[in-house]
Protein backbone atom coordinates (compact mmCIF):
# COMPACT_ATOMS: atom_id res chain seq x y z
CA UNK A 1 0.00 0.00 0.00
CA UNK A 2 3.05 2.04 0.82
CA UNK A 3 4.22 1.96 -2.90
CA UNK A 4 0.99 2.44 -4.39
CA UNK A 5 0.81 5.75 -2.38
CA UNK A 6 3.91 7.08 -3.30
CA UNK A 7 3.71 6.01 -7.10
CA UNK A 8 0.22 8.17 -7.09
CA UNK A 9 2.61 10.63 -5.44
CA UNK A 10 5.16 10.81 -7.95
CA UNK A 11 2.14 10.36 -10.79
CA UNK A 12 0.98 13.57 -9.91
CA UNK A 13 3.96 15.73 -9.08
CA UNK A 14 6.37 14.81 -11.52
CA UNK A 15 4.18 13.66 -15.14
CA UNK A 16 0.76 15.09 -14.72
CA UNK A 17 -1.74 17.44 -13.89
CA UNK A 18 -0.88 19.19 -10.14
CA UNK A 19 -3.69 18.91 -7.99
CA UNK A 20 -1.68 19.93 -4.80
CA UNK A 21 0.52 22.25 -3.43
CA UNK A 22 4.02 22.06 -5.10
CA UNK A 23 6.15 24.67 -2.76
CA UNK A 24 7.46 22.47 0.36
CA UNK A 25 5.42 23.02 3.89
CA UNK A 26 6.86 24.23 6.85
CA UNK A 27 5.17 24.07 10.22
CA UNK A 28 7.29 26.59 11.62
CA UNK A 29 6.51 28.66 8.94
CA UNK A 30 6.76 32.05 11.34
CA UNK A 31 10.34 31.57 11.77
CA UNK A 32 11.12 30.96 8.32
CA UNK A 33 9.25 33.55 6.54
CA UNK A 34 11.92 34.90 4.02
CA UNK A 35 11.11 31.66 1.77
CA UNK A 36 7.75 32.59 1.56
CA UNK A 37 7.76 36.40 1.42
CA UNK A 38 10.62 38.04 -0.31
CA UNK A 39 9.45 41.54 1.54
CA UNK A 40 10.51 39.95 4.57
CA UNK A 41 14.16 40.73 3.45
CA UNK A 42 16.14 43.34 5.87
CA UNK A 43 13.05 43.21 8.74
CA UNK A 44 15.01 42.18 11.57
CA UNK A 45 17.70 44.73 12.92
CA UNK A 46 21.05 42.26 12.23
CA UNK A 47 21.74 39.90 10.10
CA UNK A 48 19.89 36.99 10.26
CA UNK A 49 20.69 33.03 9.23
CA UNK A 50 17.67 30.46 9.21
CA UNK A 51 18.65 26.89 8.53
CA UNK A 52 15.84 24.32 8.69
CA UNK A 53 15.31 20.74 8.22
CA UNK A 54 12.05 18.92 7.72
CA UNK A 55 10.99 14.80 6.99
CA UNK A 56 7.40 14.45 6.27
CA UNK A 57 5.50 11.20 6.31
CA UNK A 58 7.96 8.96 8.67
CA UNK A 59 7.31 5.09 7.50
CA UNK A 60 6.44 5.66 3.48
CA UNK A 61 9.42 5.13 0.72
CA UNK A 62 9.90 8.50 -1.03
CA UNK A 63 7.99 10.64 1.31
CA UNK A 64 9.05 14.39 1.29
CA UNK A 65 12.50 15.59 2.43
CA UNK A 66 13.22 19.42 2.29
CA UNK A 67 15.76 21.40 3.73
CA UNK A 68 16.33 25.70 3.26
CA UNK A 69 19.49 27.49 4.26
CA UNK A 70 18.56 31.37 4.24
CA UNK A 71 20.15 34.62 4.99
CA UNK A 72 19.28 38.59 5.27
CA UNK A 73 20.21 41.88 6.70
CA UNK A 74 19.15 45.72 6.28
CA UNK A 75 21.53 47.78 4.26
CA UNK A 76 22.51 51.51 5.22
CA UNK A 77 22.09 53.81 8.26
CA UNK A 78 18.21 54.11 8.06
CA UNK A 79 18.13 49.89 7.53
CA UNK A 80 14.95 50.82 4.45
CA UNK A 81 16.79 48.63 2.16
CA UNK A 82 17.38 44.62 2.25
CA UNK A 83 19.20 42.10 0.42
CA UNK A 84 18.95 38.37 1.43
CA UNK A 85 19.00 34.58 -0.53
CA UNK A 86 18.17 31.38 0.20
CA UNK A 87 19.22 27.93 -0.79
CA UNK A 88 16.06 25.28 -0.52
CA UNK A 89 16.26 21.21 -1.75
CA UNK A 90 12.91 18.94 -1.66
CA UNK A 91 12.75 15.46 -2.55
CA UNK A 92 10.13 13.45 -3.08
CA UNK A 93 10.76 9.92 -4.42
CA UNK A 94 12.10 10.26 -7.75
CA UNK A 95 12.00 13.92 -7.70
CA UNK A 96 14.47 16.31 -6.50
CA UNK A 97 14.04 19.94 -6.71
CA UNK A 98 16.95 22.12 -5.99
CA UNK A 99 16.66 26.49 -5.81
CA UNK A 100 18.60 29.65 -5.05
CA UNK A 101 16.88 32.79 -5.02
CA UNK A 102 17.98 36.10 -4.13
CA UNK A 103 16.03 39.06 -2.88
CA UNK A 104 15.75 42.89 -2.57
CA UNK A 105 13.41 44.80 -0.22
CA UNK A 106 12.81 48.31 0.53
CA UNK A 107 11.02 49.61 3.23
CA UNK A 108 8.44 52.42 3.55
CA UNK A 109 8.10 54.41 6.93
CA UNK A 110 4.97 54.89 8.25
CA UNK A 111 4.83 55.87 11.49
CA UNK A 112 5.83 53.59 13.54
CA UNK A 113 4.84 50.69 11.12
CA UNK A 114 6.41 49.90 7.93
CA UNK A 115 5.64 48.77 4.81
CA UNK A 116 8.21 46.47 3.05
CA UNK A 117 7.83 45.55 -1.10
CA UNK A 118 10.10 43.46 -2.09
CA UNK A 119 11.37 41.30 -5.19
CA UNK A 120 13.06 37.95 -5.52
CA UNK A 121 14.61 36.52 -8.12
CA UNK A 122 16.12 33.00 -8.66
CA UNK A 123 16.45 29.19 -10.95
CA UNK A 124 15.01 25.90 -9.66
CA UNK A 125 16.95 23.10 -10.76
CA UNK A 126 13.82 19.93 -11.46
CA UNK A 127 15.56 16.55 -11.75
CA UNK A 128 14.06 13.23 -12.13
CA UNK A 129 15.29 9.50 -11.79
CA UNK A 130 12.69 7.37 -13.75
CA UNK A 131 14.69 4.64 -13.77
CA UNK A 132 14.07 3.82 -10.25
CA UNK A 133 10.61 3.31 -10.92
CA UNK A 134 8.71 -0.05 -11.29
CA UNK A 135 5.92 -0.07 -13.77
CA UNK A 136 3.31 -1.99 -13.97
CA UNK A 137 3.40 -4.36 -17.45
CA UNK A 138 -0.33 -5.14 -17.33
CA UNK A 139 -1.24 -1.29 -18.64
CA UNK A 140 0.96 -2.07 -21.95
CA UNK A 141 2.48 -5.32 -21.96
CA UNK A 142 5.23 -3.78 -24.50
CA UNK A 143 6.05 -0.76 -23.00
CA UNK A 144 4.56 -0.79 -19.37
CA UNK A 145 3.14 2.04 -18.18
CA UNK A 146 2.76 4.65 -20.74
CA UNK A 147 3.38 7.82 -18.62
CA UNK A 148 7.27 7.10 -17.14
CA UNK A 149 8.06 5.90 -20.68
CA UNK A 150 9.22 10.36 -21.13
CA UNK A 151 12.58 9.32 -19.66
CA UNK A 152 14.45 10.96 -16.79
CA UNK A 153 13.69 14.66 -16.39
CA UNK A 154 16.46 17.66 -16.36
CA UNK A 155 15.28 21.32 -16.37
CA UNK A 156 16.30 24.90 -15.25
CA UNK A 157 13.64 27.08 -14.10
CA UNK A 158 13.87 30.41 -14.08
CA UNK A 159 11.70 32.85 -11.94
CA UNK A 160 10.87 35.74 -9.91
CA UNK A 161 8.26 36.65 -7.14
CA UNK A 162 6.78 39.44 -5.56
CA UNK A 163 5.44 40.21 -2.10
CA UNK A 164 4.18 43.05 0.47
CA UNK A 165 4.78 42.78 4.13
CA UNK A 166 3.16 45.60 6.58
CA UNK A 167 4.51 45.38 10.38
CA UNK A 168 4.92 47.07 13.63
CA UNK A 169 8.76 45.77 14.71
CA UNK A 170 7.89 43.12 17.52
CA UNK A 171 4.24 44.25 17.21
CA UNK A 172 2.36 42.13 14.40
CA UNK A 173 2.87 41.64 10.65
CA UNK A 174 0.60 40.81 7.81
CA UNK A 175 2.32 40.16 3.97
CA UNK A 176 1.09 38.75 0.88
CA UNK A 177 3.01 37.17 -1.71
CA UNK A 178 3.49 35.27 -4.99
CA UNK A 179 7.23 33.65 -4.73
CA UNK A 180 7.09 32.68 -8.10
CA UNK A 181 4.82 34.06 -10.85
CA UNK A 182 6.27 32.28 -14.32
CA UNK A 183 3.96 29.45 -14.80
CA UNK A 184 6.80 27.31 -16.02
CA UNK A 185 6.87 23.89 -18.38
CA UNK A 186 7.72 20.64 -16.34
CA UNK A 187 8.44 19.23 -19.95
CA UNK A 188 9.19 20.30 -23.35
CA UNK A 189 5.95 21.44 -25.30
CA UNK A 190 5.92 18.78 -28.46
CA UNK A 191 5.42 16.17 -25.69
CA UNK A 192 2.15 15.36 -24.71
CA UNK A 193 1.53 16.04 -20.78
CA UNK A 194 2.90 19.54 -21.27
CA UNK A 195 0.32 21.05 -21.28
CA UNK A 196 -0.62 20.36 -17.61
CA UNK A 197 3.16 19.49 -16.43
CA UNK A 198 3.55 23.04 -15.10
CA UNK A 199 5.04 24.82 -12.36
CA UNK A 200 2.18 26.83 -11.03
CA UNK A 201 2.07 30.35 -9.39
CA UNK A 202 1.39 30.24 -5.45
CA UNK A 203 -0.54 32.72 -3.32
CA UNK A 204 0.52 33.29 -0.07
CA UNK A 205 -0.78 35.22 2.95
CA UNK A 206 0.35 35.52 6.25
CA UNK A 207 -0.41 37.74 9.60
CA UNK A 208 0.23 37.70 13.39
CA UNK A 209 1.04 39.19 15.95
CA UNK A 210 2.59 39.29 19.68
CA UNK A 211 -0.04 40.05 23.05
CA UNK A 212 0.28 40.65 26.39
CA UNK A 213 3.65 41.67 28.45
CA UNK A 214 6.57 40.87 30.76
CA UNK A 215 7.01 36.97 31.71
CA UNK A 216 4.37 35.29 29.33
CA UNK A 217 3.55 36.44 26.11
CA UNK A 218 0.93 35.33 23.55
CA UNK A 219 1.79 34.97 19.56
CA UNK A 220 -0.83 33.77 17.15
CA UNK A 221 -0.57 33.61 13.39
CA UNK A 222 -1.82 32.39 10.03
CA UNK A 223 -0.82 31.35 6.41
CA UNK A 224 -2.60 30.98 3.72
CA UNK A 225 -1.60 29.49 0.74
CA UNK A 226 -3.46 28.70 -2.50
CA UNK A 227 -2.70 28.04 -6.01
CA UNK A 228 -6.39 28.85 -7.90
CA UNK A 229 -8.05 26.00 -9.92
CA UNK A 230 -5.37 23.82 -9.22
CA UNK A 231 -5.28 23.08 -5.25
CA UNK A 232 -6.93 23.62 -2.81
CA UNK A 233 -6.56 26.47 -0.30
CA UNK A 234 -4.42 25.77 2.86
CA UNK A 235 -4.81 26.96 6.00
CA UNK A 236 -1.92 26.99 8.75
CA UNK A 237 -3.45 28.12 12.31
CA UNK A 238 -0.50 28.23 15.06
CA UNK A 239 -0.87 29.72 18.82
CA UNK A 240 2.45 29.76 20.22
CA UNK A 241 3.52 31.21 23.87
CA UNK A 242 6.65 33.05 24.67
CA UNK A 243 7.74 32.22 28.48
CA UNK A 244 10.25 34.79 29.94
CA UNK A 245 10.85 35.73 26.08
CA UNK A 246 13.05 32.34 26.37
CA UNK A 247 10.63 29.52 25.79
CA UNK A 248 8.50 28.68 22.86
CA UNK A 249 5.73 26.59 23.60
CA UNK A 250 2.82 25.73 21.05
CA UNK A 251 0.99 24.38 18.13
CA UNK A 252 -0.79 24.75 14.73
CA UNK A 253 -3.84 22.84 12.85
CA UNK A 254 -3.07 22.63 9.25
CA UNK A 255 -6.27 21.99 7.36
CA UNK A 256 -7.24 22.31 3.09
CA UNK A 257 -10.56 23.98 2.24
CA UNK A 258 -12.22 23.13 -1.12
CA UNK A 259 -10.61 19.38 -1.13
CA UNK A 260 -12.27 16.70 -3.27
CA UNK A 261 -12.76 13.17 -1.80
CA UNK A 262 -12.54 10.22 -3.37
CA UNK A 263 -16.59 10.23 -4.80
CA UNK A 264 -14.78 13.51 -6.23
CA UNK A 265 -17.35 16.00 -4.73
CA UNK A 266 -15.81 18.71 -2.95
CA UNK A 267 -15.45 18.85 1.13
CA UNK A 268 -15.38 22.19 2.16
CA UNK A 269 -12.98 21.42 5.22
CA UNK A 270 -10.36 18.70 4.94
CA UNK A 271 -7.96 18.13 8.26
CA UNK A 272 -4.37 17.55 7.42
CA UNK A 273 -2.28 17.12 10.80
CA UNK A 274 -2.00 18.93 14.21
CA UNK A 275 1.96 19.69 14.92
CA UNK A 276 3.38 20.46 18.53
CA UNK A 277 6.00 23.28 18.65
CA UNK A 278 9.31 24.08 20.89
CA UNK A 279 11.56 26.27 20.80
CA UNK A 280 14.24 28.16 22.70
CA UNK A 281 15.50 31.61 22.22
CA UNK A 282 18.76 32.57 24.02
CA UNK A 283 20.36 36.49 24.37
CA UNK A 284 23.21 35.98 22.08
CA UNK A 285 20.52 35.37 18.98
CA UNK A 286 20.54 31.88 18.73
CA UNK A 287 17.62 29.97 18.38
CA UNK A 288 16.78 26.32 18.45
CA UNK A 289 13.50 24.35 17.62
CA UNK A 290 11.42 21.71 16.76
CA UNK A 291 7.97 20.39 15.39
CA UNK A 292 6.11 17.39 15.33
CA UNK A 293 3.48 16.87 13.17
CA UNK A 294 0.31 14.14 13.52
CA UNK A 295 -1.04 13.22 10.45
CA UNK A 296 -4.80 13.33 10.60
CA UNK A 297 -5.93 12.78 7.24
CA UNK A 298 -6.15 8.80 6.12
CA UNK A 299 -2.60 9.11 5.54
CA UNK A 300 -2.22 8.90 9.44
CA UNK A 301 -2.89 4.75 8.44
CA UNK A 302 0.96 4.52 7.38
CA UNK A 303 2.94 7.23 8.22
CA UNK A 304 3.81 7.67 12.45
CA UNK A 305 4.11 11.92 11.29
CA UNK A 306 6.58 14.62 10.49
CA UNK A 307 9.17 15.89 12.13
CA UNK A 308 10.76 19.59 11.57
CA UNK A 309 14.02 21.09 13.19
CA UNK A 310 15.14 24.66 12.63
CA UNK A 311 18.39 26.30 14.25
CA UNK A 312 18.61 30.27 13.36
CA UNK A 313 21.24 32.82 14.91
CA UNK A 314 20.74 36.75 15.26
CA UNK A 315 24.60 38.13 14.27
CA UNK A 316 23.67 41.91 15.71
CA UNK A 317 27.31 42.87 16.41
CA UNK A 318 30.25 41.97 19.21
CA UNK A 319 29.28 41.53 22.67
CA UNK A 320 25.82 42.69 21.75
CA UNK A 321 23.34 40.68 23.99
CA UNK A 322 19.37 40.98 22.81
CA UNK A 323 17.85 42.19 25.50
CA UNK A 324 14.13 41.86 23.91
CA UNK A 325 14.28 39.43 21.40
CA UNK A 326 12.80 39.20 18.04
CA UNK A 327 9.28 37.32 17.98
CA UNK A 328 8.74 37.11 14.08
Amino acid sequence: MKKIILAITLLVVAHTTTKAQQDPRFSQYMFNQLVINPAYTGTTEALSLSLLGRYQWVGIDGSPQTGTLSGHLPLGTDKKAGVGAYLAYDKIGVTQTTAFFGSYAYKFILGESRLSVGLNGGVNYLSTDDSQLQTNPIMDPVTGDPVFQQGSLRRLLPNFGLGLYFYKPNKYYMGVSAPHLLNNNLRDEEEEIAVTAKQYRQYNFMAGGVIGQGAFKFRPSVLVKAVPTNAPVQVDLSAMFLIKDMLWLGGSYRTAVGNRNEAGSVQAIATESADAIVGFQFQNGLRLSYAYDLTLSKLQQFTTGSHEIMIGYDIKGKGVRYHTPRYF
